[in-house]
């Protein structure tokens, strides 16, 4: 995106120049913001209320939004999730800005940089607006609407100079200057230096280009600017003298300053001018060392492979030159397995050494004329030359093979695996970012499928992400509208059938799509961030429902199944006491279910989620134990009160003697570790009787009873309460 953020700028520049009124501008603005930064919502706050809201849906969250605006670096929308936010002031007024939100990544400093100069462009336009519309029908304001619209094209013009300086690979210095004479021209002559920080404790400012008359560089001006970040405008000896913050690749680099006749009341329209060509003049000495430096160097400093740009130009050499007699070219994309654990629980650095030994594996499995590259963060390429489908799955196998072995990183050893998907062409006129991308739908495949598989891309893959994509939609709409809605399943004390507590269900029956399993749409949720705002929707609604019933029966409990991305979302605990303080429901009512294959996924990040959990007074059980591969020392180590044993230990009618050897393990293990156990699956009387032989203390299945809607599980509770009497 550096290499041409700058013509992108200029075009929504003038796209906001375009604009017939203030609305149409924002609107422009926002939309456009939203796209260039690949985010999914966007808005403009200005004068105490919100224009232009972009993507949200629905209704626009009115006061998260202005909270972003004073300050707040998170978002949380209705419908979408909680999201990475940034708010870009559109000039000096308190509380206006650009705000953009994004789920997945946080914002780099470059996309910072290219969003503040938008909200400044957008800044600047909306004050012209405004002062032609309140003028427009004098004369004077006929002349100020020329000269204001001359300014604006100069703009552009300079810009698009500084562009083609920029994409022509011109020395340097010679885009500095370039720099300096367009903020003159821009100022109507008046002398403007560029002030660059060098090197060393007390960052030395330097001259790097003058245009007009000979001054002494005002050091501390352009200093101040930078230290506030801010324009600055004072009066001078001789005038006024204005100083904009530049910066380059995100850091603070100088200060652009520029020296006017006149006292600084009558600068103000100079200021904001000053203001946007600086915020323009960072993203192109950004843009400048970038094109430098990317023409220089194709190849991922971390790994010494060749870099997504190199890898399709390799491959579009390769496919053109093909011969029709010869084997398909194939390209395999490769994700890692687990590396975010390893970055984020050892650190960037060995993160960086894990990819360096995960690029060295991967030239190992690959013939010599064959080409390996890394597309970014933890995915990499490899383009086998005249390579039939076969051996490509051999390659594709040996690599998986590979990565799965141990890796010795910042003193310890680290388990990660891979995902491969593989896509072959006999055209000579494929392109080869359809290749790339038809291997990245089968490695998404084979992710799906789960760790470690290879997968050859087939064209139903497309059709399939479609259908991906469709669902996101339809569950986003299911939130909204209210389609989903909750089962409860007693769970039953295995000693006298007293029922104990409930569990929660989620159920969604789409208009378009009829019933919908959990199993189908959850792992969705998870992907696209929704499974945060559904959770919370069943942990608010379940807890509200059972504390209505805890009026009857006082010591009932709730069950609740709680998703790896709610367990480490960072305001979870929060969230969870927020919905048993609405419902009026006692912590050590609650029950949180986490499988045991999430708890080992993130292992550090899960044992310190539970940990801050069970302070609230919760309870924690590890649900379909036994399925997983937790050992007995991790175990031992989590704070947890119940082990859910999972139903495929007790699926046949009579449980063999393997069978009750498991289960009476699990249950000893339980016992001695304190712990209470639930059967799960439990469908005739035979299981019953085993269990209970065992020692298990509690249950849940068909036998005993069948989820049931909120209306029926009263009923069904004083049925099992009034047997259980009259056993007494």
């Amino acid at each position: 995106m550096l290499n041409w953020s700058t013509r992108l700028l200029t075009e929504y520049f003038a796209a906001v120049n375009a604009a017939e009124n203030e609305d149409q501008a924002i609107r422009d603005a926002v939309e456009r913001a939203v796209e260039m930064v690949e985010a999914e919502v966007g808005a403009v706050v200005r004068d105490g209320r919100v224009h232009g809201a972009y993507g949200f849906g629905g209704a626009a969250p009115e006061g998260a939004l202005h909270g972003v605006a004073t300050g707040e670096g998170r978002l949380i929308a209705p419908g979408i999730g909680d999201l990475y936010a940034v708010a870009c002031p559109l000039g000096d007024a308190a509380g206006d800005a650009l705000i953009v939100g994004r789920l997945d990544e946080s914002f780099e400093p470059e996309e910072r940089q290219m969003l503040q100069g938008m909200a400044q462009v957008l800044g600047l336009n909306l004050r012209s607006m405004r002062v032609l519309t309140a003028e427009r029908h004098l004369r004077a304001e006929k002349e100020r609407q020329a000269t204001s619209a001359q300014t604006r094209q100069r703009l552009v013009e300079t810009l698009l100079t500084i562009q083609r300086a920029i994409s022509g690979r011109r020395p340097l210095p010679e885009i500095l200057d370039a720099v300096t004479s367009g903020a003159a021209d821009l100022l109507d002559g008046s002398t403007v230096v560029l002030m660059l920080a060098e090197g060393g404790p007390d960052r030395r400012l330097t001259v790097a280009s003058t245009y007009g008359d000979e001054i002494v560089p005002p050091d501390g001006l352009a200093r101040a600017a930078m230290s506030q970040a801010t324009v600055l405008i004072r009066p001078d000896d001789s005038g006024t003298t204005i100083a904009a913050p530049v910066r380059v690749t995100g850091e603070m680099a100088g200060s652009l300053v520029a020296h006017l006749p006149g006292t600084v009341e009558t600068h103000a329209e100079e200021r904001d001018q000053l203001a946007a060509f600086a915020q323009q003049v960072s993203l192109a000495l950004t843009d400048a060392r970038t094109v430098e430096a990317v023409r220089e160097a194709h190849h991922d400093p971390v790994t010494g492979l060749p870099n997504r740009a190199l890898f399709l130009q390799i491959l579009n050499r390769v496919l053109a030159s093909r011969g029709t007699e010869t084997d398909p070219t194939s390209v395999l994309f490769i994700d890692l397995d687990r590396f975010k654990v390893v970055n984020d629980s050892l650190g960037h650095d060995a993160g960086d050494q894990l990819l360096a030994l995960v690029a060295r594996r991967l030239r190992s499995c690959v013939r010599a004329s064959d080409t390996t590259a890394r597309l970014g963060g933890d995915e990499f390429a490899a383009l086998l030359h005249d390579s039939p489908v076969e051996s490509a799955i051999v390659v594709g196998e040996r690599i998986v093979a590979s990565i799965k072995e141990p890796f010795r990183v910042a003193g310890r050893e680290v388990f990660i695996g891979a995902s491969v998907g593989i896509a072959t062409s006999r055209e000579v006129a494929e392109r080869s970012e359809t290749l790339l991308h038809n291997a990245d739908l089968a490695m998404y495949r084979a992710k799906k499928d789960g760790p470690g598989r290879v997968l050859i891309y087939e064209s139903y893959m497309h059709a399939e992400v479609l259908d991906h994509l469709s669902l996101r939609g339809d569950l986003q709409r299911a939130l909204r509208e209210g389609e989903f809605r909750l089962q409860y399943q007693p769970l039953i004390r295995l000693a006298d059938g007293t029922p104990a507590g409930v569990e929660a269900l989620i159920r969604w029956h789409s208009p378009a799509r009829g019933f919908v399993s959990p199993v189908d749409f959850i792992p969705i949720a998870e992907e696209f961030g929704l499974i945060i705002d559904i959770g919370q929707w069943v942990l608010e609604t379940s807890a509200t429902q059972v504390a209505q019933w805890r009026r009857t029966f006082p010591d009932l409990g709730l069950n609740v199944n709680v998703s790896g991305h709610q367990l480490v979302h960072p305001r979870f605990a929060d969230n969870v006491m927020r919905a048993l303080a609405l419902a009026g429901l006692p912590s050590s009512a609650v029950t949180l279910e986490l499988t045991e294959s999430v708890l080992m996924s993130e292992p550090d990040l899960g044992k310190a989620a539970l940990h801050s959990l069970r302070s609230l007074g919760v309870q924690l059980s590890i649900d379909d134990f036994g399925t997983g591969y937790s050992s007995l020392a991790y175990l031992r180590e989590l704070p947890v009160d119940e082990l859910k044993i999972d139903r495929a230990f007790i699926a046949r009618a009579e449980l063999t003697a393997e069978d009750l050897a498991l289960v009476r393990t699990i249950v000893e293990l339980a016992q001695i570790l304190g712990l209470r156990t639930v059967a799960e699956g439990i469908e005739n009387v035979t299981q019953l009787a085993s269990l209970r032989n065992l020692g298990c203390a509690y249950g849940q299945g068909y036998h005993l009873c069948r989820p049931a809607d909120p209306s029926d599980i009263p009923a069904k509770l004083d049925s099992m309460a009034a047997v259980t009497r009259l056993r007494t």
